[in-house]
């Protein structure tokens, strides 16, 4: 009887083993996740060097993103280099349009692009909806964002992503960017943090869409 219950232990013992190594075991193997809902020219023209960036439109309840939102995409679209970058404060969006926020899906006046042409020197302006938000695990934030050209009127790129830690592939993803980059409030060491905190999600989510921006 003694022996039974040594080996049933041993068992037990093995099969909670592997229930707890098998989710590292398929995150260390789970392919970063890869935005695909998206739309970007070829080729960014060749006079497109200089981009407004609007204050990011946030539908339902913010929690508390408007502190930090616009500072974190438009330091992560500046990493890219790709151009000079604008940024269009709330105070001088409700001067020049009556509203502090815009997205892009709204009714915009007609002579919405010339005013930003005009007021900012712009060959763009890049609009920035974040359509869905939950600061509680697993987290997740939906992005929508077009790219457009303050000239023509029409989209350079444009994207409509929902990122979720609930899914393997952007949990691996946030994992390999904390890997790959440092905050100055977390420690690389610190593991899970990117997927934890609100505002370093955000700066995992900000890099992996602007990846996807089309260069020259």
């Amino acid at each position: 009887m003694l022996g039974s219950m040594t080996l049933l232990g041993i068992c037990l013992s093995l099969l909670l083993s592997c229930r707890k190594h098998t989710p590292e075991i398929a995150l260390r193997s789970a392919k970063a996740f890869e935005p695909q809902n998206l739309y970007p020219v070829e080729r960014l023209p060749v006079y497109f060097n200089r981009v407004v960036v609007l204050p990011a439109f946030i539908e339902g309840n913010p929690h508390n993103l408007t502190d930090y939102i616009d500072e974190v995409f438009s330091k992560q679209l500046s990493k890219e280099g790709i151009f000079e970058i604008v940024r269009l404060s709330e105070s001088s969006c409700m001067k020049l349009f009556g509203q502090k926020r815009l997205s892009s899906s709204q009714n915009l006046q007609e002579d919405f692009l010339s005013i930003l042409e005009y007021e900012t020197g712009a060959n763009g302006v890049l609009f920035i909806d974040l359509h869905s938000f939950s600061p509680y695990r697993p987290m997740s934030i939906g992005v929508r964002s077009k790219l457009v050209d303050l000239k023509s009127g029409d989209f350079v790129w444009a994207i409509d992503e929902t990122f979720d830690v609930g899914n393997i592939s952007v949990l691996a993803g946030a994992q390999q960017f904390q890997g790959e980059h440092v905050f100055n409030s977390l420690s690389q060491k610190t593991k899970g943090s990117v997927s934890q905190s609100p505002r370093a999600f955000c700066h995992y989510v900000a890099h992996t869409l602007f990846k996807t921006l089309p260069r020259r």
